[in-house]
């Protein structure tokens, strides 16, 4: 049995099944008919899918700007030689158990106390319970039973209170209290609406730009989103050397190298535009069929979804987020770098998009425009003082995991779970 293979494939085929069953109950207990209940569960599984598809697009267009940065600066530190894959194959099951029994325990505290969300985005759910177990297990002094025990009821706890914190936000942003967020962007969400409060006007939104009939085309998000990203690829490539890059990433070829960077553009607003029609398909069935179980088992619960769910309420925030939060992310890990910090730091460019740009849709809501900004510069900049933060909590487990995809809720959790572990003496 290949356990690698299985838990490579597990965080995807989770949310997609879980979902899917979740959509399932809720239509049954309605007593809906046969034919809804079948539509509705396989539309909410497309979803997922269609959600899960338009992630990785993303992923691989914003991925190469970690390597153009890469040739431009290298970071001096200690580099991090742990293999937090080999980790997470050592400690699969504890961390499936963690997250199992962690789901049970936010029910019963969506059930039992006035925090009525549960968190039903299960990939988001998998990395939750592995950072928990990383922190824990990093000492090397708790494992087993004990560790399962302790873990799951952190991981319970967790599910419950971090969609509970962003849930004011989310509600005045939908309008509605149909959903809140369960996703890793919790904490710089919620530092980013309250920056928004602070600093703008709501009024002011960067959905209401007002935009000449000669560059009217920039309201449409697929097109203002695809001209951005090919902006930044240009720079980038200039920065780290046409040749280089040319060489890197088009076989050497300058001309196909400017036309790369051209379909990457449009593949970045395209894979936006997939990205929100898995939302709204998802959205359409998941909440409805959510109620249904609710109200049998967690009367008034409102379930803790995916981050992309509030895209829609932000679209130009979101454009302006990410090179923004990218650009101050950059500059931060340059400065940690200067002053000697200990170990190597990498972009992280996938956080910059998924953490900080919810953020500024946030922010866009409680402070317009110049909340969305301020708060976007703030969270490039908190990805990187979380990300160097949390490494020596996870620096024998999943100090590689961080380096790739923390600077959020993974560092808090690394941070504070490893914390209180080590002062307990685990």
């Amino acid at each position: 049995m290949d356990v690698g293979l299985i838990f490579s494939i597990v965080p995807r085929l989770l949310p997609t099944f879980m979902l899917g069953l979740v959509a399932l109950l809720g239509l049954l207990l309605q007593r809906k008919t046969f034919s809804e209940v079948v539509s509705g569960t396989i539309k909410t599984m497309a979803g997922v899918i269609i959600l899960f598809s338009a992630v990785d697009l993303l992923v691989g267009v914003i991925s190469p700007i970690s390597t153009m940065f890469g040739k431009v600066y290298a970071f001096q530190g200690e580099p991090i030689s742990v293999d937090w894959t080999a980790f997470l194959s050592e400690y699969g099951i504890p961390v499936v158990l963690v997250m199992v029994f962690g789901f049970f325990v936010n029910i019963l505290l969506a059930r039992l106390t006035r925090l009525k969300y549960v968190f039903l985005t299960g990939h988001i759910m998998f990395w939750n319970a592995f950072m928990v177990v990383a922190a824990l297990a990093d000492a090397g002094k708790i494992k087993g039973v004990a560790l399962v025990v302790l873990g799951s009821v952190i991981q319970g706890i967790l599910a419950t209170v971090l969609p509970a914190l962003i849930a004011p936000f989310v509600f005045k942003l939908t309008g509605s209290k149909d959903f809140t967020i369960g996703h890793t962007t919790t904490i710089l969400a919620v530092i980013g609406a309250w920056i928004g409060k602070l600093v703008g006007d709501p009024s002011k939104s960067t959905e209401d730009l007002k935009i000449s009939d000669n560059w009217s085309f920039l309201k449409s998000m697929t097109i203002s989103t695809s001209l951005i990203m090919f902006l930044l690829y240009l720079v980038m490539g200039f920065i780290a050397g046409p040749a280089w890059a040319a060489e890197t990433f088009s076989g050497g070829s300058q001309p196909i190298w400017y036309l790369w960077i051209i379909y990457q553009g449009i593949l970045f607003g395209a894979s936006l535009t997939i990205l929100l029609t898995g939302v709204r398909l998802m959205l359409a069935e998941i909440v409805p069929a959510f109620h249904g179980i609710a109200k049998k088992i967690v009367p008034d619960a409102v379930p803790a979804l995916d981050c992309p769910m509030v895209f829609p309420y932000g679209q130009n925030a979101l454009a302006i987020g990410f090179p923004i939060a990218m650009i101050a992310s950059l500059v931060t890990l340059v400065i940690f770098g200067a002053i000697g910090y200990r170990y190597v730091l990498l972009p992280l460019v996938v956080a910059a998009f998924f953490d900080v740009g919810p953020a500024a849709v946030l922010a866009n809501a409680t402070g317009g425009r110049r909340g969305a900004i301020v708060a976007s510069i703030v969270g490039g900049v908190l990805l990187i003082v979380f990300q160097a933060l949390s490494l020596p909590f996870v620096a024998n487990t999943a100090a590689g995991f961080i380096n790739a995809f923390g600077g959020n809720d993974f560092s808090i959790i690394a941070i504070v779970v490893g914390g209180i572990a080590r002062l307990l003496g685990f």
